[in-house]
């Protein structure tokens, strides 16, 4: 089979069982550059002359590949996640029949350096929220819907954890006033009940009712209908993720904070680190961010230094009252 027409029924399939649209463009985006590079290496564009020391030199090819955009090379992860799409790719075409002689079960990925990612702290959150303040010139109305909103996305962020695409894909229905919950469209197509608190739904309420109305007024809308999203631009079309990202640039520049990302998925972080240092259960952490596994959820405890010894000295072995002795024998039913 051609490698091309492998890669378009392997998009299909994923299209047909409802794949969120950046998985979908990842892997169309991967797999073409594999199948891209396969034929300038190797001249092979048949699904039956992929071999194991293909995707054993495609990682190889992928970690002295220069960046597209700036200097140096592919990082760690990016390299783990280019080899997983394809390993993934391989995967299918071995449980569809395309692939007669399995090459995936020896094939390993490569490692990835754990790196600590620092994310804010409290008073840094302080800073992105006086920093939301928007410049219009002359406009002092479009001013203060602009800011409200902004204020509302990134008390949302933080307090829910939410990702980028969820928060830019909320729809009015998806508020619930009353009981303080937002239903996100997670990864996977999946739909979850987020709660969020008293002090990140107040901002987010005040957008709604005093400046989000405008608004939508500027975009040529005078009803709210309940499909409508809930961000709006200043031209009152849908928010996107792009102009999320370019928001906390703006925030980046303002705030000056230095040393770490300035983004919506730090907020993510953020709030899983916090949550999970005040207490609260790793499930309930779990869940808030939608994830599978708690393997995921770990990965976002970037717990800072202050707090590793603020706990170690809590559980530091050599207050220990009652530590039970190794050495001591065991008591039982017997003499001897």
């Amino acid at each position: 089979m051609n490698l091309l027409a492998a890669i378009r029924d392997f998009l299909t399939v994923h299209k047909i069982d409802n794949g969120s649209s950046y998985t979908i463009r990842d892997y169309q985006r991967i797999t073409r550059r594999f199948a891209e590079w396969l034929q300038a290496t190797y001249d092979v564009t048949d699904t039956d002359d992929l071999q194991l020391m293909h995707l054993r030199e495609w990682v190889s090819y992928l970690q002295s590949s220069p960046l597209l955009c700036g200097k140096g090379i592919l990082s760690d992860r990016s390299v783990y996640y280019y080899s997983n799409v394809v390993a993934v790719f391989c995967h299918w075409m071995e449980h569809e029949g395309v692939i007669e002689k399995p090459i995936t079960p020896r094939f390993k990925l490569p490692r990835v350096a754990q790196k600590f990612i620092p994310t804010f702290t409290p008073d840094e959150v302080q800073k992105l929220l006086a920093a939301c303040e928007a410049d219009c010139r002359g406009k002092p109305k479009l001013a203060r819907a602009l800011t409200a909103r902004n204020r509302a996305i990134v008390s949302v962020l933080i307090d829910t954890g939410i990702r980028r695409q969820e928060l830019a894909g909320l729809r009015l229905c998806d508020v619930d006033r009353e009981m303080r919950l937002l239903v996100v469209h997670r990864k996977g197509n999946k739909w979850q009940q987020v709660p969020i608190s008293m002090d990140g739904f107040r901002p987010l309420h005040e957008y709604l009712t005093k400046h989000r109305p405008y608004l939508a007024r500027l975009g040529g809308k005078t009803l709210a209908r309940k499909e409508d999203a809930v961000f709006l631009c200043d031209d009152g079309r849908p928010l996107t993720t792009n102009t999320v990202s370019k928001l906390f640039e703006k925030l980046r520049r303002k705030t000056g904070i230095d040393g770490k990302r300035v983004s919506a998925h730090n907020c993510r972080r953020y709030m899983a680190t916090t949550q999970l240092a005040m207490g609260r259960s790793p499930l309930d952490v779990q869940r808030q961010m939608g994830h599978t596994t708690l393997t995921m959820t770990n990965r976002y405890a970037s717990l800072t230094v202050a707090q590793l010894q603020q706990s170690h000295e809590l559980y530091s072995p050599l207050r220990a009252k009652s530590v039970v002795d190794p050495q001591r024998s065991t008591s039982g039913y017997w003499d001897e």
